[in-house]
């Protein structure tokens, strides 16, 4: 923790939505099609052929309305008709080959390559999709590699997410190379890192030391990852669910202040037990280089795929010793003209501690997606998707206590509308795809507690400088603290895009332009004063109401231009993806080149290559803190006769906010290789990540002369008289206020393998070997905590240290499948082989000092190490090294069964043998392995 000296600082502006943004874009879409134009005039080779037209059907010939296709060379997602057909350019297909994706719901993916020669010969396709189930051969429960938008892409299927019965989000980043499994935890906020030995798991028993757990340098980690539902970005830039950010240094949040469940994730990522597991079709992580498109991120982007499709009913129960989960969806078939309509409902319940009646969990979600052809001729599909969520569990209490109670509200309701349109022969642009998103959250944390006032707690109500008259809080009552936040987030995105063909080689071009407005409309913090708190220890520091209401906002706008290149060569195929994102936020402009290249050869091998710079805005928790107030009591007269019953403190108001707050950002950098065939592929990928600009907490020193007061005489059921007592004292306390301090440098090796099938046994195996490393320290001074007026120097100034953390987890997966019976096994064996914290760079001697007048004084290195000093040297003076002991094993085991078409029974078994290692220190056991947990999942198709 850093401290610095007091400084003026200003309110920061608030920023006007730019509308003019709007008129903006269509000049540039304007110009963007004028240059498609032009470069199609320039072209040669250029294809008049008819379309290809793709149909896509079940075994039966049944067609699949509104099935997805992706082109993977293109990096271009498109939509089936109602009738399961689509239509293609020729341009998008290559003499090598094109590499096509077809998914629809309850169906297997299927990926095919189809030649430029072979659409050359028939234009109309047929593709076939099997039934999804247990009976097919080699089905894929494991992520893979899959450089669909990205080269670090990895893309976790549905088959996947079934496997390892995912309750959430939260368990499905789990089957990510080097992340470890763990219990499901619907207690805690869940949060993602990616590439980074700070993994953020509060419950990660790896952790043992509590040295890699919730600080400032996962939270940035963690609030750099995009989140992307359906193409709409989830935000959680605008939570405010914190009782002073200047007060308590974004450490002590609401729920730590009380000891509730921990739903603290303010200023980090998205809570990934929000986001039910039932709905999900796919996840697909990117934890490199992503393209232009995506924005608002330092650290990644998750893109989430919502199941939807004609289908019957279908249900899943899912049950653990604590945790209850129920879902059922439905595809309705509305007609040619109306469409398709998906409805999914989940409900999760759960109770961490059966004794503690203040920490359960109990959520429902609501989906539904409605797909329809607007028109034919332009092979216009539109989706309008309607999210609601809320927990349902209401005010819990604690029967045990005098009057203890809690409560905490989510609920949140979102609109999205997407759609695409393909323009047919000789058109300008070869699509248009649009998503517009409106998210209303409510978020309400509560705490009432009965408070015995035997410390004459006293009523501070003031909100100005000064000396304030006031009384004493009742004997007995009951204090409530409130935080009402109503998160608003409206965005929009509009991409045109072109393909052209230019001698061998094909350009996808794509231009965007987007715009987002978020706000917190809520009623703020909420306190009141007469019935205060008591926190013990925090010395002056009071409670205020705070309204967030026409205070919190924020505005980003902006345009990015992308080139997808695939060029065949001689031995191979070439592939490029260069971008440049150009966007204003936080009352900054800011550009964003990206670019991820691969060559891939003919013989199944290939190499890649990416750098990209991102930017990711501060939280409004940040960049809006409320004031801070410091009372301190200046006079005292009890008596049990009100009119001569007096108390006065003196306030004194500080604004924590930082003008100066700038957008952290990361520079990225990746190189790998990769080899294929058709029946193993493994990658080797090595990459740097370089976080500057890294938001922490600064402890600001802050002075307050006081003046004290005592009592002259006391005249009868009168005020008493009083007069000042002695002279003003000066007392020091400290603020804090966010600062662009951190840096962090992450690096590290993935190397991922599978192999479909190792005969004669049958048996799949996939494999993952990750070793990632972390260095990463605040940037500039700090300044020591003990603080002494009667010397020449009241505190000493230090240089930062320096921390690092580096880990080898390895995962291996053995799949066996009997198709014949619907019978899958998969057994994960997870090694921890090492992992390792260390402080370096740590200095004893101060740099400098503060004198009396609170000016800095800085020290040469003669002067530091002076006797004259000795008294400001540190005394912790040797670096940290701790280092997991033993290598950490675990296993984990997942049996599946489909009886007939429509019924599966699946059990899951944590730490399936039970191995807990452990050690002892200082007298206490500390285990290594959480203990074995069953879930038991029964899904059926009505």
């Amino acid at each position: 923790m850093c401290f610095a000296l007091n400084r003026t600082r200003k309110r920061q502006k608030d920023m006007k939505f730019p509308t003019r943004i709007l008129w903006g874009g269509i000049r540039v879409m304007v110009l963007f099609m004028a240059f498609a134009c032009a470069f199609n005039q320039l072209a040669h080779a250029q294809t008049t052929d008819e379309n290809i037209s793709l149909t896509i059907t079940d075994r039966n010939g049944q067609a699949l309305p509104y099935a997805t296709v992706i082109v993977e060379s293109a990096g271009l997602t498109y939509t089936a008709d109602a009738q399961g057909r689509l239509r293609l350019k020729p341009t998008l297909f290559t003499t090598k080959g094109t590499r096509l994706t077809v998914s629809y719901l309850g169906k297997a993916t299927r990926q095919l390559t189809i030649t430029h020669d072979a659409v050359a010969k028939d234009k109309k396709i047929n593709i076939a999709l099997d039934d999804n189930n247990l009976y097919l051969k080699d089905v894929q429960v494991n992520a893979t590699r899959a450089p669909r938008n990205s080269n670090s892409s990895m893309l976790i299927q549905r088959n996947t997410i079934d496997n390892i019965q995912a309750y959430s989000l939260a368990d499905i980043v789990q089957a990510l190379p080097g992340k470890a499994i763990l219990n499901t935890d619907m207690h805690n906020a869940s949060f993602l890192t990616l590439r980074s030995a700070l993994q953020g798991d509060l419950q990660n028993p790896l952790d043992a030391y509590s040295r890699n757990k919730l600080n400032d340098y996962v939270r940035n980690a963690a609030f750099g990852i995009a989140y992307v539902v359906d193409g709409t970005p989830l935000s959680n830039n605008t939570n405010m669910q914190l009782d002073s950010y200047g007060k308590w240094g974004g450490i002590k949040m609401f729920d730590r202040r009380f000891n509730t469940d921990n739903n603290e994730n303010v200023g980090s990522g998205n809570d990934l037990r929000l986001i039910p597991a039932s709905s999900i079709e796919s996840v697909e992580v990117i934890s490199g280089v992503a393209p232009a498109k995506y924005g608002d991120l330092s650290s990644g982007a998750v893109i989430i795929n919502r199941r939807a499709g004609l289908t019957p009913f279908y249900g899943s129960v899912k049950v653990q010793y604590d945790i209850f989960n129920a879902s059922l969806g439905k595809g309705f078939a509305l007609g040619e003209r109306w469409g398709m309509l998906n409805l999914n409902v989940d409900y999760l319940h759960s109770t961490r501690d059966r004794r503690d009646k203040l920490k359960t969990n109990a959520n429902i979600a609501l989906n539904a997606t409605w797909t329809h052809t607007i028109s034919r001729a332009l092979a216009w599909e539109n989706t309008l998707a309607v999210d609601f969520s809320k927990n349902v569990d209401g005010l819990k209490s604690d029967p045990d206590a005098t009057l203890n109670r809690t409560r905490t509200d989510r609920q949140n309701l979102r609109l999205a509308l997407r759609g695409a349109l393909s323009p047919q022969q000789n058109a300008l642009i070869d699509g248009i795809d649009y998503n517009f998103s409106l998210s209303l959250s409510h978020q309400y944390d509560m705490h009432e507690e009965f408070i015995a006032n035997n410390r004459l707690n006293l009523i501070t109500d003031a909100y100005t400088n000064g000396v304030h008259e006031t009384d004493v809080a009742p004997p007995y009552y009951t204090a409530l603290l409130e935080i009402d936040g109503k998160p608003l987030a409206l965005s929009a995105n509009v991409e045109a895009r072109r393909t052209l063909r230019w001698s061998r080689a094909t350009h996808t071009l794509s231009l965007g332009v987007f715009a987002r407005h978020e706000a917190n409309h809520g009623r703020g913090k909420i306190f009141n004063a007469e019935t205060p708190f008591y926190d013990g220890g925090q010395g002056g520091r009071g409670d205020r109401s705070y309204q967030y209401r026409n205070r919190i906002k924020l505005n980003q706008y902006g345009l990015y231009l992308q080139d997808k290149l695939v060029l065949p060569t001689a031995h191979g195929t070439l592939n490029a993806t260069a971008g440049l994102r150009l966007e204003y936020q936080n009352q900054r402009f800011a550009a964003s080149p990206r670019i991820n290249m691969m060559w891939a050869l003919d013989n199944g091998l290939s190499f890649n290559a990416a750098y990209g710079i991102s930017y990711k805005i501060p939280a409004t928790a940040f960049l809006y803190p409320e004031n801070v107030y410091f009372d301190r009591l200046v006079y005292s007269n009890y008596s049990n006769n009100a009119n001569e019953r007096l108390f006065m403190y003196k306030t004194k108001v500080v604004n924590p906010t930082n003008p100066n707050l700038l957008s952290p950002y990361t520079h990225s950098f990746e190189v790998g290789t990769a080899y294929a065939n058709s029946n193993f592929n493994t990658s080797l990928t090595g990459y740097l990540k370089i976080d500057l600009r890294g938001i922490s907490s600064e402890a600001v020193l802050d002075t307050m002369w006081v003046q004290r007061y005592e009592t002259v005489s006391q005249p009868p059921n009168q005020r008493p008289i009083y007069a000042p007592k002695g002279n003003p004292e000066l007392i020091i306390d400290y603020y804090y206020t966010p600062r662009n301090l951190l840096y962090s440098r992450d690096a590290g090796v993935e190397w991922i393998g599978n192999l479909r099938n190792i005969k004669p046994l049958g048996l799949g195996v996939n494999f993952s070997v990750v070793y990632n490393y972390s260095l990463y320290h605040h940037q500039g001074e700090r300044m020591g905590t003990s603080i002494d007026l009667d010397k020449e120097a009241v505190s000493g100034i230090y240089a930062p240290t320096k921390n690092s953390s580096h880990e080898l987890i390895s995962t291996l997966s053995l799949t066996k499948q009997i198709p014949t019976l619907g019978l899958i096994f998969n057994l994960r064996l997870q090694n921890f082989w090492f992992r390792h914290f260390n402080r370096h760079g740590f200095d004893i001697y101060p740099i400098g000092y503060v004198d009396r007048n609170f000016r800095r004084v800085y020290l040469d290195e003669q002067q530091r190490k002076d006797i004259r000093w000795a008294y400001l040297r540190l005394k912790d003076n040797e670096p940290v090294n701790i280092s997991q002991p033993i290598i950490v094993p675990n296993c984990h085991l997942r049996v599946s069964k489909e009886i007939g078409k429509q019924l599966r029974l699946s059990c899951y078994i944590n730490n399936v043998f039970n191995y807990r290692p452990w050690i002892e220190r200082q007298g206490e056991r500390i285990y290594f392995n959480q203990p074995p947990t069953v879930s038991m999942d029964v899904s059926y198709k009505f």
